[in-house]
């Protein structure tokens, strides 16, 4: 890479619970799997053991209108506006949150029972400001934000840049903060990005914009190469 950044990071992102909202972080320690505890945690039919698929079954799609989130103590906790938190495990808030998902629904992490990740296509996703402002340039009705497309990673670049700029890094070692990803292919996109969560309403053109203009694809998955950390406003190089 150049030594002019590519860019700053502009936020961190994990997502304890796969589908929940997540929890913003100023800094976290990046290591050979990825953020810390992001997604370790599935939801699942507390009577079948089917996991939640948001963007593949509308029958799951109240789901990404909870939140998850770990505490200092290492400890999940989810919630269901994203202000009063309470221990999954614990019976009156597994009871409100099968009611409010509709469904009678269980927190499982992964490695329970056998379960196992939806996905394992790459343990750290980036997206850029000038890839959501291309989309928003095409949807400018639309109400477009990182939320919708839930990446670990989004960096400020230039306001001269146009398109997804994050392509260029595919293939490519590069350090970001004090680690070095390796870009290694696109984000497939689902039905989950038109998904009503917090306060993103359903929006069905989001999916079909990125189907039909961006070949589906938006953002990119990276490896890491070298552990470290990282923290908001820190270069990529």
């Amino acid at each position: 890479m150049s030594d002019v950044p590519f860019g700053t990071i502009a936020a961190l992102w994990r997502y304890p619970v796969s589908s929940l909202g997540g929890e913003r972080l100023e800094e976290v320690p990046v290591a050979a799997a990825g953020f810390p505890d992001d997604r370790a945690y599935g939801v699942f039919h507390a009577e079948t053991g089917e996991i939640a698929y948001p963007g593949r079954n509308r029958r799951w799609a109240t789901v990404p209108r909870a939140f998850s989130r770990v505490d200092s103590q290492g400890k999940l906790e989810i919630s269901g506006d994203g202000s009063a938190w309470s221990d999954p495990d614990q019976p009156n808030a597994g009871e409100a949150f099968s009611a409010q998902l509709g469904f009678p629904a269980a927190i499982r992490r992964y490695s329970e029972d056998g379960a196992a990740p939806r996905y394992q296509r790459a343990p750290i996703h980036l997206l850029t400001t000038t890839a959501l402002r291309t989309l928003r340039a095409a949807l400018p009705h639309s109400l477009i934000d990182e939320r919708r497309f839930r990446p670990n990673i989004l960096v400020e670049t230039s306001p001269e840049l146009e398109g997804v700029p994050e392509y260029a890094l595919r293939g490519r070692s590069f350090h970001i903060g004090r680690a070095r990803l390796r870009g290694t292919v696109a984000c497939a996109r689902c039905a989950f990005t038109t998904l009503m969560q917090d306060d993103l309403p359903e929006d069905r053109d989001v999916y079909r914009t990125l189907l039909h203009h961006f070949g589906r694809d938006f953002g990119i998955y990276c490896e890491v190469e070298e552990p470290g950390l990282l923290r908001v406003g820190d270069h990529v190089f």
